[in-house]
């Protein structure tokens, strides 16, 4: 064997190596059992090093059951009009992760911020005549490959829990504004 090759072996096998010790530190990193853990210790500066030390989500970000969030605008006649605004988005822009981020601020926070969405959802809904304007988050139960098989869906009624966050009286405006454009 020339030093040539002897130099291309040493490089294939070091970066074989380095590829088994980065997978198997990429494996490692979010995995909480006993024997991982003991393993850990060996990684952990490189997991530290480039900061791979992080949780499942590193892999499945959406992993598990989600919350949906509806709100719900009667009208001046009384009829109730339900709006996901998280569907009308589109999942290629970055607006979809900004505006789902805001929706998701209301169901953690609703006394903080349900007032500034609802004078925001009530003006954007003016065409209805808003009175009120009710805020729900839609928390998803245990659904199975056998419902999916029966054409259920993850959403439907059965398999939800709802949960109501804030009901608020729409801005006089929001009514005023559609009154004055039907003149």
């Amino acid at each position: 064997m020339t030093a040539k090759q002897l130099r291309k072996y040493i490089a294939y096998v070091a970066m074989s190596l380095f590829v088994a010790w980065h997978t198997l530190a990429m494996v490692l990193a979010p995995n909480s059992s006993s024997m991982a853990q003991s393993a850990r210790v060996v990684f952990q500066p490189y997991l530290s090093l480039f900061r791979m030390d992080t949780t499942w989500a590193f892999f499945a970000p959406s992993a598990g059951k989600h919350s949906q969030f509806r709100y719900v605008i009667t009208d001046s006649e009384g009829r109730e009009h339900t709006f996901v605004p998280g569907r009308e988005l589109n999942w290629y822009l970055p607006t979809d992760i900004w505006f789902k981020n805001w929706y998701y601020t209301i169901i953690e926070f609703p006394e903080s911020f349900g007032d500034i969405f609802a004078a925001w959802f009530c003006r954007e809904r003016a065409d209805l005549k808003p009175v009120t304007i009710t805020f729900l988050a839609i928390q998803e139960q245990d659904f199975w490959p056998e419902d999916h098989l029966r054409g259920k869906h993850p959403l439907d009624p059965e398999y939800v829990v709802v949960d109501t966050l804030k009901q608020a009286e729409c801005p006089r405006s929001s009514q005023t504004e559609t009154a004055t454009d039907d003149r």
